[in-house]
């Protein structure tokens, strides 16, 4: 054991070779070392070794997967009911939406925009040439219409931290609603003198125009924003301001726009105004609290139970409420809820936002989104009439985005100016709320065979500025949270660089630190 030993290893395709003078002793810890190391090693080098062709095989391999169980859903379908053949009118449903779906992640691969554009475009396109009319199937895109909020609103809520909006809530609070309520007013104001609007629809209008749409930049919130060296918490800042702010845009456009189009009377109108987000936080709240107790966290089927209390309880709520006539309720209900919800099951050990919940649906949302784009993209007529209403239009959205913007800026008032810049960017794009809300008016009219002129063109004038914001906002936003992100979001300084520099290194952090390089 005294003779001089010489040792060699081979580390990632560099020798190292070390002569050892003294008597060698390893310890159990240095041989765990090792091995720690040799595994973290085979694990790289098979990284590694997986090719191009492996990764276009699995790819290949998934889609392929997916047509055949397509195709397996739609034989079952056409033998089972009528005009689900090639020229049924059920048939070109199904096909635009999966024309949609393609084309969208075509586009996110060629260029990383949101595929909902895609999708958007798909449903113009279908419009433009005659082969879909979501006009004609009014009754089928309405009840759509009351499932997309429950899937996107409860997708949202379950990645609120309550503890971070107790703390910061002033922030949040400010960020979600001044902004939102300065781009209200002025799309009011400027939709009833520059295109006639009477006030309520132009408030109806801004309800719905003035929406965030955070899940389309929350990928890169995630990205850019969760690094160490941050000063904020910005997937939580992002999230729950921009949950504020589609809270009240879903809450206020079902307001009004129940109080609109319901035959009750004006008394029942007015009490219902006043207390329709209320009523859907209690609600929701309540039936969130509900998680704490059921199902129980030691049943077989917890995970399970636990995905249909918070889904089915929402799209019962959305569903009464709307026969109710409580337009608004039941969103805001189905946010209370999952947030609560949420914060029960943190207690007993679901991550927030990293849970089977989330999955579920985040899994519905990626079905949903390209139906919900494609489907609203068919109201939208391309024809020489609509110029003058277009270009008018994009003058608003300038208006009211700087009005946005400033307002965003003024708030943050502790952050710096390039923090500001960067939440600027993240307010921009407009997409989710305003493709699920803006042709309900249209296929309310036309469900209840109205022969007002002037309301149809309301509604379809509305319908028309809001796919010019989301053509327009939806790219420039992601664009430029995107590339700017990672510069305008604030680093460490140096300072505190140099002080970490100078702290003592220990064995398992240097083994760490091996294993990276």
């Amino acid at each position: 054991m005294n003779e001089c030993q010489c040792a060699e290893k081979c580390v990632d395709k560099r020798i190292y070779t070390e002569n050892h003078q003294k008597e060698v002793k390893t310890s159990p810890e240095t041989i765990s070392n090792i091995n720690k190391v040799e595994k973290v090693f085979i694990e790289n080098d098979h990284v590694k070794k997986k090719s191009w062709f492996t990764t276009i095989k699995l790819d290949f391999i998934h889609y392929l997967t997916l047509g055949v169980l397509g195709i397996l859903t739609w034989g079952l379908l056409w033998c089972a009911f009528d005009n689900w053949g090639w020229d049924g009118k059920w048939f070109r449903l199904v096909a635009v939406a999966l024309v949609a779906w393609a084309s969208g992640l075509m586009l996110q691969e060629l260029t990383t925009l949101p595929p909902l554009l895609a999708a958007l475009l798909t449903g113009i396109f279908a419009r433009h040439f005659g082969f879909l009319d979501m006009r004609h199937y009014s009754h089928i895109d309405a009840f759509l219409r009351k499932i997309y909020p429950v899937i996107i609103l409860g997708k949202g809520s379950l990645a609120w931290d309550m503890d971070y909006m107790k703390t910061n809530w002033k922030q949040v609070v400010s960020l979600g609603v001044l902004p939102w309520s300065a781009e209200v007013g002025v799309m009011a104001v400027c939709s009833h003198y520059f295109l006639g609007f009477p006030w309520l629809w132009g408030f109806l209008l801004g309800s719905v125009y003035a929406s965030v749409s955070c899940p389309v930049i929350m990928p890169l919130i995630q990205k850019h924003g969760t690094k160490p060296d941050r000063s904020q918490n910005w997937p939580q800042l992002v999230c729950t301001a921009g949950g504020t702010d589609t809270a009240l845009s879903v809450g206020v456009f079902g307001l009004i726009f129940s109080f609109m189009f319901s035959n009750a009377s004006e008394l029942y109108r007015y009490i219902k105004a006043g207390l329709a987000l209320l009523a859907g936080a209690a609600l929701g709240g309540g039936w969130g609290a509900l998680a704490r107790l059921v199902p129980h966290a030691r049943d077989a089927y917890v995970t399970e139970l636990r995905i249909l209390f918070v889904l089915i309880g929402g799209l019962f709520a959305n569903f009464f409420t709307s026969a109710l006539g409580w337009g608004g309720t039941g969103g805001i209900a189905v946010l209370a809820c999952n947030a609560t919800a949420a914060r029960q099951w943190a207690r007993k050990g679901w991550k927030l936002n990293q849970n089977p919940a989330a999955t579920v649906y985040r899994v519905l949302w990626s079905a949903c989104e390209p139906v919900l784009f494609a489907y609203t993209g068919t109201f939208f007529v391309i024809h020489s009439s609509v110029t003058d209403t277009m270009l008018v239009g994009l003058g608003i959205l300038l208006i009211t985005l700087t009005t946005r913007l400033l307002t965003a800026a003024l708030v943050c008032w502790n952050l710096s100016i390039k923090e500001k810049l960067f939440i600027c960017c993240a307010w921009i794009p407009k997409s989710i709320v305003e493709a699920v809300l803006c042709p309900l008016a249209i296929d309310t009219l036309i469900m209840k065979n109205s022969t007002d002129v002037h309301q149809m063109k309301y509604a379809e004038d509305l319908m028309r500025l809001i796919v010019q914001a989301i053509l327009i906002t939806t790219p420039i936003g992601y664009l430029l949270t995107n590339h700017l992100g990672p510069v305008l979001l604030k680093s460490k300084p140096k300072k505190d660089k140099d002080l970490e520099s100078q702290k003592p290194v220990s064995k398992d952090a240097s083994i760490d630190e091996d294993i990276k390089i």
